[in-house]
């Protein structure tokens, strides 16, 4: 493989960065839609969303197997192992998505209930989770079909899938809010039915488009092998998984601390998440960017090719996060007025967005680090610093503020601490080379 370059990082990401903007920009104009119906419905939206974040963040995870695979496969030239495990990937996952979404829906009531909603916004929080987690599976399958293109380094095909699907849910899911067209009106619950109906179409008929061989690689027979790289695909996607397990559960506790404070500073840390991820999905873009080239140049046999990927888009996305920092910074309270007319949230939206802007050039490094490490399918580290992080900065001192009845700014500050240690661990990780030295090596070529 010919040497990174920052071109060819930007080349491979940018695509990536779009998709994730639109997927994002659902998300936002969500709550844009809910805000015009009300503070509780914001809350309530924010809740479920929060609860399919997990559920995506999971699936995600569980597609770092996908990313190293399918990437080292591709790198070494096997094109039909390649196809054989991306479409082995989507039967897997999109099945150990379908459980996930599903499973959990007749304990609905008591999961939203830890959120301590007023009446009206757990009522409203259960009926809005339950559609979503309905819709749940075929977006799910999106984002596994998305993840295998990527391995690739076909990121305009995702970008597509990304466009139609976020267009069509918006349109159809304002439509059935407000009952546009003679569309039947289902007010907050037709955002997450009419988000849901979009990206089932969609996504249907991407796969179909895969299977018949009209996009930039064909899927093959998962059947094959299927016990020893199934094997393999749940083996490095599992640590991950659970890594993002244990952060959305992280999050959603530090909600919960979170709703002590009031609706106000509940609302406004779901529609400051919501706005940062425009942001975030940068640094997101980058880590699949980056575990991407690193099993390309494995799979290739070129080790300091894979450091050099890894190291050279760590530095290139951590210039955009600081532009981006800056921006947010600097916008803030414009951004904060767009999405509430509410007064006190949109005081704690711009102390949040200052703080949250200050995170980003941490948040960068620990994500392309992070991405670089699952690329070369060492999972298990970042688990353990996610972990580590997750208890101290999102439970432990969480509760010790709240208990000390210290300011809800305190609580917001606690983001630059967690991004602070994780992006330290991971790059001291990554200079270590100690990836390079994994007993669990994917073979180049198949028999």
């Amino acid at each position: 493989m010919q040497a990174v370059s920052t071109f060819s990082i930007w080349r491979l990401t940018w695509p990536t960065m779009l998709s994730n903007m639109f997927f994002m920009l659902v998300g936002i104009a969500f709550l844009k839609i809910a805000a015009n119906l009300g503070t509780d419905e914001v809350a309530a939206a924010t809740t479920g969303q929060r609860l399919l974040f997990v559920v995506q963040a999971i699936t995600l995870g569980l597609c770092s197997g996908t990313t190293a695979m399918v990437g080292k496969y591709w790198g070494a030239g096997d094109k039909e192992m390649a196809g054989h495990c991306a479409a082995l990937s989507l039967l897997i996952f999109s099945f150990a998505g379908l459980l996930l979404s599903w499973l959990p829906i007749p304990w609905l009531q008591q999961t939203i209930g830890l959120f301590g909603l007023s009446t009206k916004a757990q009522a409203l929080a259960v009926d809005f989770t339950f559609w979503t987690a309905v819709f749940a599976p075929p977006m799910l399958s999106s984002l596994i079909l998305s993840m295998s293109f990527r391995a690739i380094g076909d990121s305009f095909t995702p970008l597509w899938i990304s466009i139609i699907s976020s267009c069509s849910a918006i349109v159809l899911a304002a439509g059935l809010t407000s009952g546009w067209g003679g569309l039947p009106t289902y007010e907050l619950s037709g955002l997450a039915i009419g988000g849901g109906i979009a990206f089932a179409i969609s996504t249907l008929l991407f796969t179909l488009l895969w299977i018949f061989g009209l996009l930039s690689f064909k899927p093959h027979n998962p059947l094959t092998s299927f016990k020893i790289h199934g094997k393999k695909l749940v083996d490095i996607g599992a640590p991950a998984a659970f890594e993002q397990a244990v952060f959305q559960v992280g999050v959603i506790v530090f909600l919960a601390f979170l709703t002590s404070y009031g609706n106000e500073a509940f609302a406004a840390y779901g529609i400051g998440l919501s706005i940062l991820g425009l942001i975030i999905v940068m640094a997101f873009s980058f880590s699949m960017s980056s575990a991407t080239l690193v099993s390309q140049y494995l799979g290739a046999g070129d080790h300091q090719g894979a450091y050099r990927a890894g190291w050279r888009t760590m530095r290139t996305c951590v210039y955009f996060m600081l532009i981006g920092g800056l921006i947010m910074a600097l916008t803030a309270e414009q951004i904060a007025r767009f999405m509430s007319d509410d007064e006190a949230v949109i005081e704690h939206m711009i102390t949040l967005t200052y703080i949250l802007s200050l995170s980003l050039p941490l948040m960068g490094i620990e994500f392309s680090m992070a991405g670089a490490l699952r690329g070369a399918g060492d999972t298990r580290f970042p688990m353990l610093v996610t972990l580590f992080s997750m208890l101290l900065s999102r439970i432990f001192i969480p509760w010790l503020l709240v208990e000390m009845g210290a300011k809800v700014v305190w609580l917001y500050a606690i983001s630059i601490l967690d991004f602070a240690i994780k992006s330290s661990l991971n790059m001291v990780r990554f200079r270590s080379k100690t990836w390079m030295k994994l007993d669990r090596q994917i073979p180049a070529t198949h028999n």
